[in-house]
């Protein structure tokens, strides 16, 4: 860093973006320096929910929802720093999208004809939602666009946006999980899957979502119910243990415990299940697509954690599987970090420093 841009930085304060992540089993925080030589991580966290906190993306316990966000607020950053911030919203919960063609008109804006052609499309056409466009491709030889429409539905949206100021936090921009997640992805995608099919899964606490990629560009998403709670009940049920035990073997501890080929086939059952959704998935992206097949599938959130999962997946759907590591290329302030954040730490933060890779 220069001189002049060390006393701009001094005067103005250094950029900073802070991205969180409220999901229902967990608050996800990343917070990060935009420099001229790349990000630098600030500071991160990670905080297990009560259970019935959030249900199904839905603020339940609001007073221990409160607590928590600022208590890993200040667990991350104790000088008070944080105030603006990004938030994304779940596609699972409150936010729809679609993808449309249409054509620019002589006389009116690019937001004018997308604005109007969103009114006559339901889900669109509601009073209750925010919405908002992307213009993913544009023909300047036919005036063809190609528009992804993304809707949030109000209610939903308000009540984390109250959440925040009640924290004493601002929200400047409110995200999607999948963007977020595709942002993480693009960082440190290598070169060559940029020609490639990508699908980037998402596996939360109840739901999975599945994000393609065509050509490194956003292409859609889609949900699927199996995910980490549903391995947790399978173990439950096979081990005879309580929840908390079984979600602890599920993130590798105590396993040396209990009966390893008991545990094994829990795990590929649960796996199993969720391939079925993974399938049903890839079907309609191929059904889009001309049968355009996926070549390489990259998991994260916390059920990348999975014991041999990635192993799993790539053996019963023959692609490349990777977990992905969204701060591996991403320096940290060592000040503040006695080393490098472990890759199944890594994961689960990927929503989180996908928003924080913004700049606001």
């Amino acid at each position: 860093m220069g001189f002049k841009e060390k006393v701009l930085n001094a005067i103005q304060g250094e950029p900073t973006t802070v991205g969180i992540d409220i999901g229902n089993y967990s608050i996800k925080i990343s917070r990060i320096a935009h420099r001229p030589g790349g990000p630098v991580l600030l500071g991160a966290g990670i905080h297990v929910l009560k259970p019935d906190t959030i249900v199904g993306g839905e603020i339940k316990n609001r007073d221990e929802l409160l607590q928590s966000l600022t208590a890993l607020v200040h667990r991350t950053d104790p000088t008070g720093k944080i105030k603006d911030v990004i938030l994304s919203l779940s596609w699972s919960y409150g936010v729809i999208a679609d993808r449309i063609k249409l054509k620019s008109s002589k006389g009116e804006s690019d937001e004018e004809v997308i604005l109007m052609e969103a009114g006559q499309r339901s889900p669109f056409d509601v009073d209750n939602i925010t919405l908002d466009y992307k213009i993913l491709h544009k023909s300047e030889e036919n005036d063809e666009m190609e528009v992804l429409l993304v809707a949030a539905k109000l209610q939903v949206m308000q009540s984390y946006i109250d959440l925040l100021y009640e924290a004493g936090l601002r929200p400047v921009v409110i995200d999607v999980d999948a963007f977020a997640v595709t942002n993480a992805y693009l960082l440190s995608a290598p070169a060559e899957d940029a020609n490639k099919v990508v699908s980037l899964i998402n596996i939360g606490e109840h739901l999975t979502n599945l994000t393609f990629l065509k050509n490194g560009t956003y292409h859609s998403t889609r949900d699927i119910a199996t995910a980490c709670d549903f391995f947790v009940k399978t173990i439950m049920k096979n081990l005879k243990v309580e929840r908390d035990e079984a979600a602890n073997i599920l993130r590798g501890n105590n396993a040396d415990k209990y009966n390893a080929a008991t545990l094994n086939r829990s795990i590929e059952f649960s796996a199993e299940e969720l391939s079925v959704g993974i399938d049903l998935a890839f079907s309609y992206f191929q059904s889009s697509e001309n049968n355009l097949k996926v070549e390489k599938m990259v998991i994260c959130g916390g059920g990348a954690c999975i014991r041999d999962l990635a192993g799993i997946l790539a053996k019963r759907h023959n692609v490349e599987v990777e977990i992905t590591n969204p701060l591996q290329h991403i320096a940290y302030d060592e000040k503040k970090f006695s080393g490098p954040i472990p890759e199944n730490i890594s994961t689960i933060l990927t929503v989180a420093t996908g928003l924080a890779l913004r700049r606001i």
